[in-house]
């Protein structure tokens, strides 16, 4: 897969760059405190591991 043709967002500003990146990161983290809200410490670890991986993150 290639990378994207960049210039339209760098033409854009800096405030469309950062918006870009920092929405999908902030749902990502918004759905992973959703999911922690009221669980067990023991039981954290793999619901970690499980929302990871419906994102796909990797370490």
């Amino acid at each position: 897969m290639g990378l994207a043709n960049l210039e339209p967002f760098v033409g854009a500003g800096p405030w469309v760059i950062a918006a870009a990146i920092a929405v999908p990161v902030t749902g990502k983290i918004i759905i992973t405190a959703l999911a922690l809200r009221g669980t067990d410490p023991k039981d954290r670890p793999s619901i970690i591991k499980a929302v990871a991986e419906l994102f796909r993150w990797r370490r």
